[in-house]
């Protein structure tokens, strides 16, 4: 890598080239430029095209060179992956030659950054690259709250294509329209046949499989909990899906792995989802099946233990999809208890090894490898029950797992983007951690710290400078040390014996760092139209932090001074009055790109909180 110390060229990227060679002079491109293709795949030549175009809304319409032409074809023989490239950059033109059409691609995303708002003008130059892990995912969850929208879901998938991600996961548990039982899920909570089906060709056409990540095991809270399949739980629920709170939605309930009535259900359930996606890989989940072994089959599970029936359940599923041509992808977690059954699993069947914090098994990446199974190391991005992401925890885990990924042979790096507990997190604030995964994807040993909030700013907020990443950086130091959403809707009189409450000397510093993120984002607003969705909500997310720091002082005031909090009555309800008016913000935004979904769960939860605190009867 070229970048020590930083170039002008090299501030440009994201994801940030193996190899630079700069040279002088520029090649500037206009909307008429020459393109010469030799890339049999049409999505190259459309993506090329469309490019194209943009410089000339930069440039006016008018052709400042029309002899500068852009050639496009592709040489296996010349890259040591498919899916490198190298990019020559001179004042005739531009050549870029591809191990494939993929790499082809990746190398038009570099090309488009190199030109940047700059009018078509590009550096000249050599690049050389190629990706460390040939899968780079996000996990996106669109099923514990938070709906996106078909749009919202296109924007997402173009700004990963840009920084050359080429899988998309939809953690989808029920948040599907299946077509045999339509009452499993609404059109206003899941996505339809239809929706996936836009979705899956837009991805495709960027070199993204759009893949489903489907919970037919454990957390299988709501489908279990409809009257009609409750007998098919291995502890049948007590409550309606309503009637239980996130903990016990996230929790989920576990499926009777020994009842055949079971296995159909199964069946129908994933012939619904493999008629949507046509991806030639499915994540069959298999994660968390908390109730195994402990209700119907505890008797008969006791003498062998739970690991076999846990493995026949998984390749009972495996076959199913199997069947349809598509290979499959499951959870480490089970597993990694039982060793000795690794070897009774599919042998095609990728693991998804995760874990999300400084305790995570990171070695144990090799325990996988080391039988020659495809493995993809699984970070996260820490904004799960929280308002702004945990963003160093997440940095530390996001890198670990790309260094120990490589170092093992993983052939994999899956980004997560959780939304426990309603899924208040905002889609802005995981936006760094999405691009930190990709970055380190393509090269585990990319910059991080400011050498990468600099080109994280430039790239996707499209800033000149990373004061405002700093800033949002120090504002979510304390989500590491607590779930600081979960501490906002909780009654008072949990929040003050959480073990994670923070002490004062924190909430004051909460309270700054909030205010001047705060103060950054909104500047933003009225200057940088690049950024305006992202930068509202993460002006609601500041926002938010706030009202939590000063929810923190209310609370220590309640459990130490009952009469003094009950005295303070002005200072609780403008509290009060300003969480419900951040409530109509965050619904407003959650309005413009998702369905209505988990958004009235949400609401109550704040509604809650403003009333204890405005009328002093603790919940």
């Amino acid at each position: 890598m070229t970048d020590n110390p930083p170039r002008a060229v090299t501030r440009r990227l994201l994801p940030l080239p193996r190899e630079v060679d700069e040279a002088s002079g520029s090649c500037s491109l206009g909307p008429d430029s020459p393109l010469e293709l030799q890339v049999e795949d049409s999505r190259v030549a459309r993506a090329l095209r469309k490019w194209r175009l943009t410089l000339g809304r930069r440039t006016g319409g008018a052709d400042e060179a029309p002899g500068r032409r852009v050639r496009v074809g592709v040489d296996p023989g010349r890259m040591a992956r498919g899916d490198g490239y190298e990019l020559h950059v001179a004042g005739g033109g531009i050549d870029l030659v591809g191990g494939s059409a993929a790499g082809c691609f990746y190398g038009l995303q570099t090309l488009r950054q190199l030109a940047g708002g700059a009018g078509g003008t590009v550096p000249c130059g050599t690049i050389i690259d190629r990706p460390d892990f040939a899968t780079r995912g996000v996990l996106c969850d669109i099923t514990r709250g938070r709906v996106p929208t078909v749009s919202m879901l296109k924007r997402l998938v173009d700004r990963l294509a840009g920084l050359k991600i080429n899988q998309l996961q939809l953690n989808l548990e029920h948040a599907f329209v299946f077509s045999f039982d339509p009452e499993i899920c609404g059109p206003a909570d899941g996505l339809t046949g239809d929706e996936v089906r836009e979705l899956d060709a837009y991805c495709r056409e960027r070199f993204i499989e759009l893949v489903p990540a489907l919970a037919t095991f454990g957390h299988m809270g709501r489908v279990l909990a409809m009257p009609r399949y409750r007998h098919l739980a291995e502890i049948e629920a007590t409550k309606s899906w309503a009637e239980m709170s996130w903990l016990e939605r996230v929790r989920g309930l576990t499926l009777d792995c020994a009842n055949p009535e079971a296995h159909r259900l199964i069946e129908r359930m994933w012939s619904d989802v493999l008629d949507a996606f046509s991806s030639p890989v499915v994540n069959i989940c298999g994660d968390e099946p908390w109730d195994l072994g402990e209700g119907k089959n505890r008797e008969r599970f006791a003498a062998g233990g739970k690991g076999v029936p846990y493995v026949e359940h998984l390749c009972r599923t495996h076959d199913i999809c199997a069947s349809r041509g598509r290979g499959t992808q499951f959870w480490s977690d089970v597993i990694r208890g039982y060793p000795d059954l690794v070897e009774r699993l599919p042998r095609d069947a990728t693991v998804l090894h995760w874990g999300y914090d400084d305790q995570a098994d990171y070695e144990g990446t090799a325990t996988f490898t080391a039988t020659g199974r495809d493995t993809f190391v699984c970070p996260g991005t820490s904004g799960w029950k929280r308002i702004i992401n945990a963003m160093n925890l997440s940095e530390r885990n996001i890198a670990t797992f790309a260094k120990v990924g490589l170092r093992h042979g993983a052939t994999g790096l899956l980004t997560t983007d959780w939304g426990d507990h309603g899924h208040f997190n905002l889609p802005a604030c995981s936006a760094h951690g999405i691009a930190l995964g990709a970055a380190l994807g393509w090269d585990a040993d990319h910059p991080v710290g400011q050498a990468f909030d600099e080109r994280f700013a430039r790239v996707v907020w499209k800033v000149d400078d990373a004061q405002g990443v700093a800033l949002l950086r120090a504002a979510s130091a304390i989500a590491e040390e607590c779930e600081t959403w979960r501490l906002l809707w909780m009654p008072l009189g949990q929040v003050g014996g959480d073990a994670t409450f923070p002490g004062a000397d924190e909430v004051a510093e909460v309270r700054k760092c909030a205010q001047d993120a705060l103060g950054w984002c909104e500047g933003g607003l009225s200057t940088n139209a690049g950024s305006q969705h992202d930068l509202r909500e993460l002006s609601v997310a500041c926002h938010f932090s706030e009202l939590f720091a000063e929810k923190s002082v209310l609370a220590r005031l309640a459990r130490r001074a009952p009469d003094g909090f009950l005295r303070a009555k002005r200072d609780r309800g403008a509290w009060a009055d300003r969480l419900i008016e951040a409530g109509r913000a965050y619904a407003e935004l959650w309005r413009e790109s998702c369905k209505e979904s988990g958004l009235p769960d949400i609401l109550e939860a704040l509604n809650g909180a403003a009333d204890e605190i405005r009328t002093g009867r603790w919940r």
